[in-house]
């Protein structure tokens, strides 16, 4: 089994719909928090360097979600990452994120490495594979 990168989270009021539950595309905003703080602890390349010095984006290209419970302001959500999937240019993310060691929900969503500057696909960096590899499946 390759490695796991957990995050937590609180739930915060802005997270929240008025029925008190968090409002579904929250938990995009919160699981890109995961993917950037992955790359930044987990990888050792924050998005800001890549973006800023590389000019290298990591645009999401395909997102799905499945919720199984609700959660509120004040849960702790507990992200774990892992990478089902690496290709050229690629990377295929599975998120789980629990409360209370109950599974709330599931996403699996595909980024690319990108040149921002001509806006097309690029090689994920020599650099980068190997440090991305160590959350493949073994």
């Amino acid at each position: 089994m390759g490695e796991v990168f957990v995050h937590e989270q609180l739930v915060r009021f802005a997270h929240c719909d008025p029925a008190g539950i968090v409002y579904f595309p929250r938990f995009f905003d919160l699981a890109h928090t995961v993917m950037e703080d992955w790359l930044a602890q987990g990888v050792g390349a924050s998005l800001p360097a890549l973006i800023r010095g590389q000019r290298i984006g990591t645009p999401t290209v395909s997102i799905h979600c499945d919720f199984s419970q609700p959660m509120r302001m004040g849960d702790t959500l507990r992200f774990e990452l892992r990478v089902l999937r690496m290709g050229r240019s690629s990377v295929e993310l599975d998120y789980q994120g629990f409360h209370d060691k109950a599974l709330c929900l599931r996403i699996a969503q595909t980024i690319v490495f990108m040149d921002l500057d001509k806006a097309r696909s690029v090689a994920i960096p020599d650099e980068l594979r190997p440090r991305i590899e160590r959350y493949l499946p073994a």
